[in-house]
């Protein structure tokens, strides 16, 4: 915070009082460049379906294929035991984008099993992501399985917490992904501003 301070030219009181804490400056910045991400990217899916959670999935982590030591840090800090509470939650929001919305959603479409707990099955797909880009930052995932597994996270997720055609879509998905081992493939996004 310090050198931050003299960086920016101002008292680190003037942070503190700005930003909070150290742990909330650094969700802050995190969070700036992932959502400057996904503000350039203009996906061809509907983020309300699995086909555009899954899409948006896939294009968000090919990036971290170019930004090993980011997402390992990113990842790290996640789960970190000292790592403050409001700062995991911009992460897990991160992880999992409106999967929230769009399971409240299916749920009153009763598309979604009874006895799932959306906050709970969220915290797991943002945890079971976290721990698959940790895998794979180390070395214990191959770059080319990297998506596949990523892929896997949301549709496990939709068939054990689903029903009806959300289930099915997902089910074919993933009787497709086994065949091909390959990962489903929405058209290329717009990259690039997006006009308001």
């Amino acid at each position: 915070m310090r050198e931050l301070s003299k960086r920016a030219n101002v008292a680190p009181k003037t942070l503190y009082n700005a930003f909070g804490d150290r742990d909330r400056l650094i969700g802050l910045a995190i969070r700036e460049m992932y959502d400057a991400l996904r503000y350039n990217v203009k996906f061809k899916t509907s983020d309300k379906t699995l086909s555009g959670l899954l899409d948006r999935a896939i294009v968000l982590n090919r990036g971290n294929l170019k930004a090993r030591n980011y997402a390992k840090a990113v990842a790290t800090i996640y789960f970190a035991p000292g790592t403050h509470l409001e700062l995991r939650d911009i992460l897990q929001e991160m992880a999992v984008g409106k999967t929230s919305e769009w399971l409240a959603d299916l749920r009153t479409k009763g598309q979604l099993h009874d006895w799932v707990d959306i906050e709970h099955l969220t915290r797991h797909m943002a945890n079971m992501e976290y721990a698959l880009i940790l895998d794979w930052a180390t070395g214990r995932v191959k770059d080319s399985e990297y998506l596949f597994r990523f892929a896997e996270i949301v549709l496990f997720s939709a068939l054990a917490s689903t029903r009806g055609e959300v289930y099915e879509t997902a089910r074919t998905m993933m009787v497709r992904m086994a065949e091909t081992r390959e990962v489903p493939s929405f058209g290329n996004p717009v990259i690039g501003h997006q006009s308001s």
